[in-house]
C-alpha cells in the first residue's frame, strides 16, 4: 500500500529550450536547489507527494520531459544527449550553477548522463530505481504498455479502469492526480499527455546505457541510489553493483514498487532531504 499525502501547488514556469518550450514547477523552499526529473510517460508533477513532504526543507524543480506534459514534442530529438541539454537549459534559465539532481526511472538515467557530462554542475545525486541497463523484465514491461497504451479513452472511468488494471496497487488519491496530470481531455475523449512517438525513440535510445557501466568510477560526487524492494526495473544485485562501483555512493531500499514517489513518497522525501543536506546519520536502510 502507498501513503496518503497531501499535494500543495506548485508555480508553473516556462523556460525556452534547445527544441522549444519546456515546462518547470517550482515548488518554493529552502537551500539547496534540486531538479528532480521524472520518468517514461510521467510528468512533472510526479513529484506532488515527494514536494508536500518536503515540506519547503528544499526548493524543487520539475520538468516535464520534452515529449511530456506539457513541454515540447519535436519530432525528433530523443537521445539521452538531447535530455541532457535540456537540464543545462533548465539551469541556465533559473541562474543555478549546482543542484541536486534527483531522477526516476528515466529521469535516473539522464540525471546520470547530466552528471558525467557536466560534474561541475551536480552537488548531489540521487538515482531512483534504475541502473545504466534495464533489467530484463522492466523493459520488456515498459515496451509492451508503451505498445499497447489505448490512444483514447472515452471517459475518465475507463482510464481510471485502465490504470488500476496496468498499474494496481495505488490509493484512490494517487490514481485520480495520474487522470489529472497523465490524461488531457480532447473532444474525441482523454488523451496521453505523454507523445506515442517520442516514448518508443526513448526506449530505443536505452540500450545505449550499457556504458555508463564503465564511466561510474569518474562520478566524483555523492550519490544516493534508492530502490523499490518490489520493483522488477532494479534488482537488489544490480543497485549493489553501482554502489560499489561509485566512489562515494550509498543504498537505500524501501518497501515501494517502481514508482518510488508513489509508493513512499514520505520516506522518499526523508532520504533525499537527508542526503542533501548530508545529515547523519544515514536514513534508515541506508548501505554503503
Amino acid at each position: 500500500m502507498c501513503e496518503a499525502v497531501t499535494v500543495i501547488d506548485p508555480r508553473r514556469r516556462v523556460v525556452a529550450g534547445p527544441a522549444g518550450e519546456l515546462v518547470v514547477w517550482d515548488y518554493p523552499g529552502g537551500p539547496p536547489d534540486a531538479l528532480l526529473l521524472h520518468g517514461i510517460g510521467g510528468a512533472g508533477r510526479t513529484w506532488d507527494f515527494v514536494a508536500a513532504a518536503t515540506a519547503g526543507r528544499l526548493r524543487l524543480l520539475a520538468p516535464d520531459a520534452r515529449g511530456h506534459g506539457d513541454s515540447v514534442r519535436p519530432g525528433s530529438g530523443y537521445a539521452p544527449s538531447d535530455f541532457v541539454a535540456d537540464v543545462g537549459a533548465i539551469l541556465d534559465a533559473e541562474r543555478l550553477d549546482r543542484v541536486v539532481l534527483v531522477g526516476h526511472s528515466m529521469g535516473g538515467g539522464h540525471a546520470l548522463a547530466f552528471t558525467l557530462a557536466h560534474p561541475e554542475r551536480v552537488s548531489r545525486l540521487v538515482v531512483i530505481d534504475i541502473g545504466p541497463t534495464l533489467e530484463r523484465e522492466g523493459a520488456e514491461r515498459s515496451s509492451r504498455l508503451t505498445r499497447t497504451r489505448p490512444e483514447l479513452f472515452a471517459d475518465a472511468t475507463a482510464a481510471d479502469r485502465y490504470m488500476r488494471e496496468t498499474s494496481p496497487g495505488y490509493t484512490d488519491e494517487v490514481y485520480a492526480h495520474r487522470l489529472r496530470w497523465l490524461l488531457h481531455e480532447t473532444p474525441d475523449g482523454l488523451a496521453w499527455r505523454s507523445d506515442a512517438a517520442a516514448l518508443g525513440r526513448i526506449l530505443e535510445s536505452a540500450g545505449g546505457r550499457g556504458r555508463y557501466w564503465e564511466r561510474l568510477p569518474e562520478i566524483g560526487v555523492p550519490v544516493l541510489v534508492v530502490r523499490g524492494a518490489r520493483s522488477i526495473y532494479l534488482s537488489g544485485a544490480t543497485a549493489a553493483r553501482m554502489v560499489a562501483a561509485i566512489p562515494d555512493a550509498r543504498l537505500v531500499e524501501l518497501d515501494a514498487g517502481h514508482n518510488v514517489q508513489l509508493d513512499r513518497p514520505t520516506e522518499l522525501a526523508e532520504a533525499v532531504v537527508a542526503f542533501a543536506h548530508d545529515l547523519h546519520p544515514r536514513p534508515p536502510g541506508a548501505q554503503g
